[in-house]
């Protein structure tokens, strides 16, 4: 059963999903947090943000596809719109790392109080800037049954950044004049990517992105943020079972950040860490056709058929 509902943040309403498996009273949950770029419900960049993204990007339908997958093992799952994305209210170009941080735990604190789920087992699941997102809320609720981390970082947002564009350079020529069309923002942020940092530690507010084709002014503080909180500030804070999933051929977060995140985590004292690394997949689960195939191409495939299998069995054991 799915019912469409709505939580208020800071005076902002977040709509969302909330799906409950049918015929079972008072089942666990799960908060679903989305990843970075203006992003629905389903886990799908947001082609209505036309200065994001000039040609619609295909549906991946991840956290769609995850939820369903928790439904079948009795676990119900809310899954929102970022705030200024679908049907959210808000304007995701003005929207800093502490405000998504605030909606999570506005979400959460929402959650414990809705009667149809048992407000003494939740659990969240973050995707990529998601991961991180839900790292902070999990480090500031103690009483979370689980932490799922896919694709997410360790280090610090700078070091990632500077990682994607020297791997993106060595792409061949083709390539990158696709994913300039596809994904400007992205290419432009590799092409100005020293002014560009250096104007975001400065504490400026926006950075003129592109050229006379494609321009846009990206708001900094979102990332002055993640600079000055990287998750390996969070870490020794989190005691809860944690699932860290990673694709081996991630192309927007390198694989050694969750083996990074495992040791750090079982360092602090955590004895509840199970860790994979999916060879063959990307960011999204996706099985690419080849090791440097870029994302938007992978998103059109399904998601990997080995992901339903961890997710349940280690939710199984858990729950």
């Amino acid at each position: 059963m799915e019912k469409q509902l709505y939580f208020e943040s800071n005076g902002t309403k977040i709509h969302g999903i909330l799906t409950i498996p049918d015929g079972q009273e008072k089942p666990p949950v799960c908060l679903l947090i989305g990843g970075s770029f203006p992003q629905t419900r389903d886990g799908n960049l947001d082609n209505s943000q036309t200065d994001w993204f000039p040609i619609p990007l295909p549906p991946r339908n991840l956290f769609q596809d995850e939820a369903q997958i928790l439904e079948k093992i009795g676990i119900a799952t809310f899954r929102y719109d970022k705030r200024g994305c679908g049907q959210s209210e808000g304007d995701f170009n003005t929207t800093s790392l502490l405000d998504l941080v605030a909606d999570a735990n506005n979400a959460l604190q929402w959650l414990s109080t809705v009667s149809e789920i048992d407000s003494n087992r939740i659990g969240i699941l973050g995707q990529s800037e998601g991961a991180a997102i839900a790292l902070m809320v999990t480090a500031q609720n103690p009483h979370l049954k689980f932490y799922i981390w896919q694709g997410g970082i360790y280090n610090n947002l700078e070091d990632i950044i500077r990682w994607q564009a020297t791997n993106f350079w060595q792409w061949d020529g083709d390539a990158i004049a696709n994913f300039q069309q596809q994904v400007p923002l992205m290419y432009w942020i590799y092409k100005q990517i020293d002014p560009l940092i250096m104007a975001a530690h400065r504490g400026d507010n926006f950075f003129l992105l592109g050229d006379e084709n494609w321009s846009k002014n990206f708001f900094l503080p979102a990332w002055k943020q993640h600079f000055d909180c990287p998750p390996s500030n969070f870490v020794d804070k989190v005691k809860c079972p944690v699932l860290i999933l990673h694709g081996e051929l991630d192309h927007n977060t390198p694989p050694t950040e969750a083996s990074l995140m495992k040791q750090a985590l079982i360092q602090s004292g955590n004895t509840h860490v199970t860790s994979y690394i999916f060879p063959g997949l990307d960011h999204s689960f996706r099985r690419l056709g080849k090791p440097d195939e870029d994302f938007v191409t992978a998103m059109n495939r399904p998601l990997a058929s080995e992901i339903p299998g961890v997710l349940t069995s280690w939710l199984k054991r858990l729950i």
